[in-house]
């Protein structure tokens, strides 16, 4: 059968198997010229014919001492070559015994090709395969088309190597991609490595790092495998850095307990001031020193968690104390004081009564009884203190704006220059109206707009001052 149809199950027949080989009368094999036995060895020449002995249980019998020496001396025809004897047999069954030993080993062949068309196997797989195989071929003694099946191998051959060359450029991109993502992994290592040890949030940070370490690990499992020297470069970057990034790691956390250990010291001098003024009467002078206390606390920015959460109750139960006891006192004092709310607010009506005043000096002295009388009415409870300071502010803004006014235009001086310049005003315009009217009877048009317009202004100023 031509190799060319390439089946998928070889079987040589009866017919193909006479011209391939003859038996002689005592079951001997001859294989003849025109289908060589043997494939050729590596430097090109044909291999010394075997005498092969099947085992008995097979019905094949052992050599002859005339079959030893036919094996060892070519027989009477020289092109031929001894495969071997099955005694007690046909010589059709002596021929199908050969023919299905040589069978088995095309099928192989075939099964081969398939499972290389199919991409089973690598191509490394497969190329030991085939040496196998063409290592029995070229070991046995075979009844059958050896040509044929040695032109099967070598194609074979050409698609495991076109198989090798996919393969090869598939490992390339696979390594590409894996090297690719090594890159990956270093790079975000560095980064973390690289960032403002002040302003790295390090607990997430120490998870990314342990997540990438185990990125890298399972990366490091998964095939192909990089070598030494694909891998060493990466690895020496990735340590590096995580090596840069515990050193940052450590340096912040030393200096950030120093710095807690200094804000404690410091909030601790500030609890002990605070606990010494808690019991202190003295309201208004410890109000402002615990306002001072306060903003120093807050300047000191927080501690360590723990530390700071109990030291903040220490001091916040200090001022407590002491502005539970104020707070109390100044109840007791706001109850004294509500008479005095009252009669304020009945004086802020006559205040405002008086409003708006245009004359301060028809009402200056019930004005001046008012806050005599306010005065003597005493304090008044702290949270009311505010608005009625604000409503009787506004009165005391209106009656002051109302003096200035008033002295404005009572004032001397000021009359004196008003009247100065009033006569002033007079002389210049009765001058202008003069020359409006020489003017006019001229007929001179812009003489008549200069002098209007200049009449016009100062007729304007002499009304203002009045």
């Amino acid at each position: 059968m031509s190799p060319a149809v390439k089946p998928d199950h070889h079987e040589t027949s009866l017919a193909d198997a006479h011209r391939f080989a003859r038996v002689d009368e005592e079951g001997h094999v001859y294989a003849l010229a025109s289908a060589p036995a043997q494939t050729e060895t590596a430097d090109g020449a044909a291999p010394e014919a075997v005498h092969v002995t099947a085992p008995e249980a097979d019905g094949v019998a052992a050599a002859h001492p005339e079959t030893a020496e036919a094996a060892e001396t070519p027989g009477p025809k020289a092109a031929e070559s001894y495969v071997g004897q099955f005694s007690g047999a046909s010589a059709d069954e002596a021929l199908h015994y050969f023919t299905r030993k040589f069978d088995e080993l095309y099928n192989r062949a075939l099964l081969l090709r398939a499972r290389a068309a199919a991409g089973a196997d690598s191509a490394k797989a497969l190329h030991e395969s085939l040496r196998h195989i063409r290592q029995e071929l070229t070991d046995g003694t075979w009844v059958g088309d050896v040509a044929a099946l040695s032109s099967l191998l070598g194609e074979i051959s050409t698609e495991i190597d076109q198989r090798a060359a996919v393969e090869a450029q598939e490992a390339e991109a696979v390594l590409a991609e894996h090297l690719a993502v090594r890159e990956q992994i270093v790079a975000e290592v560095e980064l973390l490595a690289e960032a403002d040890p002040t302003t790295q949030h390090w607990k997430s940070a120490q998870a990314r790092m342990n997540e990438l370490f185990e990125a890298w690990k399972f990366e490091q499992k998964k095939p192909p495998r990089l070598t030494k020297s694909q891998e060493d470069p990466y690895w020496k970057r990735f340590r590096a850095a995580r090596n840069l990034f515990e050193k940052n790691r450590r340096a912040f956390f030393a200096s950030r307990d120093k710095e807690h250990g200094d804000i404690k010291a410091a909030k601790e001098a500030l609890i002990v001031e605070a606990e010494q003024l808690k019991d202190s009467d003295d309201y208004g002078a410890t109000t402002k020193a615990y306002h001072r206390l306060m903003d120093d606390w807050k300047a000191l920015g927080r501690g360590a968690r723990k530390t700071d959460d109990a030291q903040w109750a220490r001091f916040r139960a200090a001022q407590d104390v002491f502005f539970g006891a104020r707070d109390k006192i100044n109840a007791e004092t706001d109850a004294e004081y509500a008479e005095n709310l009252t009669v304020k607010l009945a004086l802020l009506e006559d205040f405002e009564a008086l409003m708006p005043i245009e004359n301060p000096e028809a009402v200056r002295e019930q004005y001046q009884a008012l806050l005599n009388r306010w005065d003597a009415a005493g304090r008044v409870p702290r949270g009311d203190m505010k608005s009625i300071e604000s409503r009787l502010k506004r009165v005391q803004d209106a009656f002051h704006d109302a003096e200035k006014s008033h002295w404005r235009k009572t004032d001397p001086e000021t009359i004196a220059r008003q009247n100065s310049m009033l006569t002033q005003l007079d002389d210049a315009i009765a001058e202008l109206e003069a020359a409006l009217e020489a003017a006019q009877v001229s007929g001179d048009t812009q003489a008549i707009a200069e002098a209007k317009e200049a009449l016009d202004a100062r007729r304007s100023w002499r009304d203002m001052l009045k």
